[in-house]
């Protein structure tokens, strides 16, 4: 079966990026008391960090042990999924045309720069080249994280039989 091997492999990729977004999740809830917009993209963040913890749990115990989940277990992967996918489709098409347009993103580096307000300064330059690599990150996570979701969606009908009924 590649199409488990490859699910396996991807699962394997997003979990130190779904600690990584663990993490900067729970630095916007202490943020967001001073700025309540941060609070939608925390709720998009725990999202996505929900979506791979549980559908790890489906494949550790679903799938490799051939144990039976219990069936909110299933619901939790489905409700985060579709928020997940709304996250990648965000992410992609942004950093796609960030990145096709060289000007728009000078633009969106000079605007970050002159609201930065930190006594660190970097140049305009070297605050580019950080941003083209973060772009680069995020357009290959989200297009990672979209296919692995795609996958899950597939085994989640082949593996129904795994999860318990609604009691």
């Amino acid at each position: 079966m590649k199409q488990l091997f490859l699910y396996r492999i991807l699962s394997f990729i997003l979990l130190p990026v779904a600690a990584l977004l663990g993490i900067i999740t729970i630095l916007m809830l202490l943020a967001a008391a001073s700025n309540s917009m941060l609070l939608i993209l925390a709720f998009v963040f725990a999202s996505v960090v929900i979506y791979t913890i549980a559908s790890f749990i489906f494949l550790q115990k679903g799938i490799g042990q051939n144990e039976l989940c219990n069936h909110s277990l299933r619901d939790w992967i489905r409700v985060n999924a579709i928020v997940s996918i709304i996250f990648c489709v965000f992410y992609l098409l942004g950093a796609a045309a960030l990145l096709s347009d060289a000007t728009l993103l000078k633009n969106a580096v000079k605007q970050a720069m002159e609201q930065q307000q930190s006594s660190v300064t970097i140049s305009e330059a070297d605050f580019l080249k950080v941003m083209k690599g973060l772009l680069y990150f995020l357009l290959v996570y989200s297009g990672l994280l979209l296919l692995h979701i795609i996958l899950t969606f597939r085994l989640l009908k082949t593996y129904k039989h795994l999860f318990k009924e609604k009691e």
